[in-house]
């Protein structure tokens, strides 16, 4: 699917103005052409797809006609993604469609605005005459129930930067025009239709710091969304951090949010965690592999050490995300998103809700400190095997826990709590490091055989298998070691604010 970014400002320019001449900006010269353009912008009936800035639009006319859906990407810059304009039945483009469904929550798609556009365009050349700018003089005319006409210049990136982007800016300021207050034709053409944001809360009570933590990881939960349906690097894992911070929320600090409200969300969360860690669990496997392959000796046990085995862990991704695309066209995730909204705009608070942040909120962190100070007795007395596995991960659980609350509350508490955040940070990563090498010689227990059977050198590729598990059997040992060092160097966790 074409795409690309689009990093681009608009200007408000009074019908009577004349442009600014650019041609010193232009190394290269200035090229001018003409486009009649007409576009027909879809949405929700309740417009949400406005309401987080995203635009679907079929457009006629110009070089680039068809179906381009643009999302915001990043500071001042959005991806727009196009497809062929087809006949125009109104029916929007499954792929389309499918990147801007955690917006649309499953409602219908349907025309809410026309818009067209007499286009004078002028493009800023490079010395080897190459884009480095378009600027856009646009004469607008907006129809929904009522029929709108303004104008506005928009200034494009193509290969010069945001400076040369600035400057040309600063002319069309200098020439009469202002910033548009909307940035957007269809958002200047719905006007005071368009749902308002959610604000980020800010004050100093402990509502306003854990409200402001939720509000800003349902945001890259949110941010994250396209880019895991289209598999982009980290996306799966950044999305699944998101998802667990969210959780650390609605666990972790009962003092300001009721737990009986909270906990139908909390468990949804925890299935699409799920969903989501198959995927980032082999794309983890798989890493680990390559990695153990690469610094392992060539040989062992008369065989060479072979990666033919790997493209089995990608098929099982590529199974695993397809499972993830199912998840997140559902009802309950998009319930799931309605329910956050939900907790944004009207959340389930406490009494103590209300009081200065820094009271509330330290005990909330004390008790998950010596939640965490619990797991690790339990850790370091277990006896077998298999139950120092299962109660590492338990620490590793509850060392994860606390860095996410210890982040939340450091705005309030300071140098005390990133002190905490810091060490059980570096906790988790010991123990996050121990429990994927666990994870991984679990896996080639279980999958081992099928892994050789489905090779040409079966005899290889469990040779291979078992110098992985035994290497990692080794690193195990070591890092548990390392833990307990972490663990000495840090805070008294029955009293780690002091």
């Amino acid at each position: 699917m074409p795409d690309h970014i689009e990093i681009e400002t608009t200007y408000s320019f009074a019908p009577d103005l004349s442009l600014p001449d650019l041609a010193d900006l232009a190394p290269g010269g200035v090229g001018q052409r003409r486009h009649e353009l007409d576009a027909t912008y879809y949405d929700t009936d309740g417009l949400r797809l406005a309401a987080r800035r995203i635009t679907l639009r079929r457009r006629s006319g110009g070089t680039d006609a068809g179906w381009h859906l643009k999302i915001p990407w990043g500071r001042d810059a959005k991806r727009e993604f196009h497809a062929p304009p087809g006949p125009d039945t109104g029916t929007v483009p499954a792929e389309l469609a499918r990147l801007a469904a955690a917006a649309a929550r499953g409602e219908p798609l349907r025309p809410v605005a026309r818009i067209g556009t007499r286009r004078t365009e002028y493009v800023l050349r490079d010395p080897a005459g190459e884009p480095l700018a378009l600027v856009a003089d646009d004469t607008v005319t907006g129809e929904t129930t009522t029929t709108t006409t303004w104008r506005e210049v928009e200034v494009e990136l193509a290969g010069g930067g945001r400076d040369l982007q600035r400057d040309i800016g600063r002319r069309l300021v200098s020439a009469g025009a202002a910033p548009s207050a909307t940035g957007s034709k269809l958002l200047t053409v719905l006007g005071d239709r368009v749902p308002r944001p959610t604000p980020r809360p800010a004050g100093d009570t402990a509502a306003d710091a854990v409200l402001a933590y939720l509000w800003d990881q349902t945001e890259r939960m949110l941010d994250r969304d396209p880019k895991v349906r289209l598999d982009e690097p980290d996306a799966v894992h950044q999305m699944r951090v998101s998802v667990r911070r969210i959780r650390t929320v609605l666990r972790v600090f009962p003092s300001v949010l009721h737990r009986s409200s909270t906990r139908p969300v909390e468990r949804e969360l925890r299935r699409l965690a799920r969903v989501l860690g198959r995927a980032r669990d082999l794309e983890v496997l798989r890493e680990r592999c390559g990695r153990w392959i690469e610094v392992l000796p060539e040989h062992a046990a008369g065989h060479v050490l072979t990666d033919s085995w790997l493209h089995t862990l990608d098929d099982r991704r590529a199974a695993a995300m397809d499972r993830i695309a199912e998840e997140l066209s559902g009802p309950r995730y998009f319930a799931l998103l309605d329910s956050l909204d939900g907790l944004r705009t009207d959340p389930p608070l406490t009494g103590a809700a209300h009081r200065k942040a820094h009271r509330v909120l330290a005990d909330d962190l004390v008790r998950a400190c010596r939640r965490m100070s619990a797991a690790h007795e339990r850790a370091v007395a277990a006896t077998s095997t298999d139950e120092r596995l299962t109660a590492w991960h338990e620490v590793r659980k509850a060392a994860k826990r606390t860095r996410y609350a210890a982040a939340l509350a450091a705005p309030a508490l300071g140098e005390r709590a990133e002190r905490v955040r810091s060490w059980a940070s570096r906790l988790q990563e010991v123990l996050g490091e121990h429990q994927d090498g666990a994870a991984l010689r679990a896996y080639l227990d279980e999958h081992g055989p099928g892994l050789a059977a489905g090779s040409a050198d079966g005899d290889a590729v469990l040779v291979t298998l078992g110098a992985l598990a035994g290497a990692e059997a080794v690193r195990g040992g070591a890092l548990i070691d390392e833990a307990a060092r972490v663990w000495e160097a840090g805070p008294d966790p029955r009293d780690p604010l002091a």
